[in-house]
């Protein structure tokens, strides 16, 4: 009886053992899922320099983490919160929140699977389009200029500026960098998207920066001086020379653009505002041309826009 109750003992202790053996490996394993959670919930965040400042690049889905990296005062700020960041982002792919801080100059908020990967607009029966490469990239950089233009007002540029002025010169910033880098293409793949646009719908004139990048564009190659400069100086040199179209312009244009492109058009007045048709060609030519070849492009200009017809 005594061997037996020793064999007994030993079998308890060793089965004890296998038990506390397989808890502490679970217990392991747990805490090793939690760090991977963890480590893929919680990535570290991207900063980008604006001047002598930075500003916090924060993917939607990582928005809460992403935050926690700001300073506290920051963090306490209500619009700051990411109930009201993923509030105000909506659909958006892309959204800028400036701020006023020392060091920091504001959130960017990105969103890349909203980022469209076409634009259409249609011309008559005929529906257009085009694809959007490197979209979420472009909007990045477009998101970028906003925060270095706000810190250019009152300086380079002026102190008050409309949300259409913010907007083009967010598209110039773009031009700017892309000039760096050698990715111009890009600037004129920007033009076709914010041309295309307007004629799918008016409403989209909010961020019609084909004027300014067209300019930017024959500016250049002319004369390429763009590379190597910097911004600031850059921008202090051509906003002065580049289209800077009033609310009023805007609202003409806008008529302009709904009569001639709108789905309720049944046939062309091609005297309808004619002192904008000009302009209005002029801008949309290179899209024209590269959508329906130039001499389908020349034919519809003379039968929409005939006030243009000798571009």
């Amino acid at each position: 009886m005594k061997g037996k109750s020793g064999q007994l003992i030993k079998l308890v202790g060793l089965l004890f053992c296998i038990v506390q053996s397989v808890n502490l490996h679970a217990e392991q394993l747990d805490y090793i899922t939690h760090q991977q959670q963890i480590s893929s919930v919680d990535t570290p965040s991207e900063w980008v320099n604006i001047f002598n400042k930075q500003a916090l690049i924060c993917p939607l889905a990582n928005i809460d983490f992403c935050l926690k990296e700001l300073p506290h005062s920051l963090q306490k700020q209500i619009g700051l919160s990411a109930l009201n960041v993923r509030q105000s982002m909506g659909y958006k792919s892309a959204m800028v929140l400036a701020v006023n801080h020392p060091t920091i100059a504001g959130v960017i908020v990105i969103q890349a699977d909203r980022e469209p990967k076409q634009q259409t607009g249609s011309l008559g029966l005929e529906t257009f389009s085009i694809e959007l490469i490197n979209q979420a990239q472009l909007s990045l950089w477009h998101e970028i200029g906003h925060l270095h233009n706000i810190a250019l007002q009152g300086l380079e540029l002026p102190s008050n500026l409309t949300d259409y002025q913010h907007e083009w010169l967010a598209d110039v910033y773009l031009f700017w960098h892309l000039a760096q880098t050698q990715q111009l293409h890009f600037a004129l793949q920007q033009l076709h998207r914010r041309n295309l646009a307007i004629i799918h719908d008016s409403d989209n004139l909010s961020h019609w920066s084909a004027p300014q990048l067209q300019y930017l564009l024959q500016m250049n190659a002319q004369k390429p001086y763009v590379k190597d400069i910097p911004y600031r100086e850059f921008i202090a040199q051509i906003y002065p020379q580049l289209p800077n179209y009033s609310t009023r312009d805007i609202s003409e244009f806008s008529s302009l653009i709904q009569r001639t492109f709108g789905a309720g058009v049944v046939q062309p007045l091609p005297n309808y505002m004619f002192w904008r048709q000009p302009d209005l060609a002029k801008i949309l030519q290179p899209t024209l041309d590269f959508l329906m070849g130039k001499p389908a492009a020349q034919k519809w200009r003379s039968q929409y826009l005939e006030s243009s017809q000798n571009l």
